[in-house]
């Protein structure tokens, strides 16, 4: 990424990963990979991505805007998961719904709005920006 902004806010984002792996694990608040609360090893693996990420832009900047664009596209992957797969569960079971006589929660709760600001946020912002970058942009 060019310097300034466009190369700041990746950098910040990565280098606090550590701090949402500490406040996912150890607080039980997880707002950045909500949608892989079910899978640990998945989740596991997306932290561990996110580090290797952080010191790739860290040691060699020049690399910002190919490292930004691919954990965006997946992060881009993520968060449209994280808003349909609840809406896509409750509809596999509203059989099960329907039938029982228990309270329906709401299935997009304060966490995964969270989620679906940051992480959809910095995705659509480091893709667009790694793209004018890089050269690809369709303008």
């Amino acid at each position: 990424m060019s310097s300034g902004v466009g190369h700041f806010v990746p950098k910040l984002y990565y280098t606090i990963t550590p701090l949402f792996i500490l406040f996912d694990y150890v607080l039980g608040i997880n707002v950045r990979t909500v949608v892989l609360d079910s899978e640990p090893v998945y989740k596991g693996l997306y932290y561990g991505f996110c580090i290797l990420c952080g010191v790739v832009i860290y040691l060699i900047p020049r690399l910002s805007p190919v490292v930004a664009l691919v954990e965006s596209i997946i992060i881009l992957m993520m968060t449209v998961l994280s808003v349909f797969m609840p809406y896509i569960q409750a509809i596999a079971h509203m059989d099960d719904i329907l039938n029982a006589d228990i309270q329906y929660v709401s299935i997009l709760g304060p966490p995964y709005i969270v989620n679906l600001v940051l992480s959809g946020g910095m995705a659509a912002f480091t893709f667009h920006k790694s793209l004018k970058v890089l050269g690809i942009s369709g303008n």
